[in-house]
């Protein structure tokens, strides 16, 4: 007979049967690796806008907010799968099925790579490349250089907080699909190195 106080261990829940992989030390690496990627694509994004017409700059942040919301999927889709079915995979030799393991027994690391660190700086040079619009377009168009760039920075949070909204379910649903097809793509990479 339990004679806790009801409530009290109420919510000791056992962990899930998989070896995930974490550690502090990752922190220190997020940090530096933020710091250096940060810096690299602000840098070429600013150097390759100052060359591009309007419409190819438009096109540039179009690709950097899909390039954004599909860093969110692979970090959503990461923490939601299971590891088990890819067990019997990865014993039967199919390609992709051991990396796929590899990948959740590292979700917290994948996930706050492409969450927070892939997030955060396409963010701010999702930032940077609108401010350099908006500065094109009062240019050539000889308008206040407020209204523009409120317009296209609320355009941009809009399609990049939605779309993440937007897919958040679609990667929760098939995150095993997900993971496998990343895990293809890194034994890819992994057999060419080897």
């Amino acid at each position: 007979m339990n004679k806790d106080k009801p409530g009290r261990n109420s919510f000791k829940v056992a962990k899930p049967a998989q070896n995930v992989s974490g550690g502090r030390a990752w922190a220190l690496i997020a940090v530096v690796m933020s710091f250096v990627l940060s810096v690299l694509f602000s840098t070429l994004a600013t150097f390759s806008l100052s060359r591009l017409d309007l419409l190819w700059a438009f096109f540039v942040l179009l690709a950097i907010i899909i390039i954004n919301i599909l860093f969110d999927i692979i970090g959503t889709a990461v923490q939601t799968a299971e590891e088990y079915p890819f067990h019997s995979l990865s014993a039967r030799k199919v390609p992709g099925a051991a990396q796929s393991v590899m990948l959740i027994r590292h979700a917290p690391q994948i996930a706050n790579f492409c969450c927070d660190v892939m997030g955060d700086i396409a963010g701010i040079i999702s930032g940077a490349v609108t401010t350099l619009i908006a500065a094109e377009i009062v240019s050539a168009f000889h308008l206040s250089s407020v209204l523009p760039s409120l317009v296209l920075t609320g355009a941009v949070s809009a399609m990049t907080i939605g779309g993440k909204a937007f897919f958040k379910v679609t990667a929760t649903k098939n995150s095993n699909r997900i993971i496998f097809f990343m895990g293809k793509i890194t034994g890819v990479f992994v057999t060419k190195k080897r």
